[in-house]
């Protein structure tokens, strides 16, 4: 049986004819991420400034650089995609946004699942408390 092929108008690579290009999709995708980017400028800009740059090292630095949850909860010491999680959240409280005793080191997976609840549903044994660095964040 002869199948049907289709040249991508965009990239110029050859697919099946009901097939959608992988261009495609990662343009839609990047559509996405603009129009997701645009509507929440002012909530995500302070994620983008050198002071959170500089604190968020800190606190993964802090936290051994592994997901807290995945080890205390499943012992599991987890070190991809990690992402620090503030636990009050931002949108609620933010002028926790710099307060190191609101964040903590999570895998991308524990950071999802928690999400906005403002409660931990474990014991972190780490010190949340401030640390006074040497240098101005």
């Amino acid at each position: 049986m002869i199948m049907k092929k289709k040249i991508c108008n965009n990239c110029g690579k050859i697919i099946g004819s009901n097939e959608t290009c992988p261009c495609k999709q990662n343009r839609n995708r990047n559509q996405y991420q603009r129009k997701y980017y645009q509507k929440n400028k002012e909530y995500l800009k302070p994620l983008s400034t050198a002071r959170w740059k500089k604190l968020r090292s800190l606190i993964i630095h802090r936290d051994k650089g592994c997901c807290q949850r995945c080890l205390i909860k499943y012992s599991i010491v987890n070190s991809s995609e990690l992402q620090v999680h503030h636990i009050k959240p931002r949108i609620d409280y933010p002028e926790l946004m710099f307060e190191e005793s609101n964040l903590i080191t999570l895998c991308k997976t524990c950071n999802l699942q928690l999400g906005t609840s403002g409660e931990l549903d474990f014991k972190p044994n780490i010190n949340l408390e401030n640390h006074d660095y040497d240098f101005k964040l």
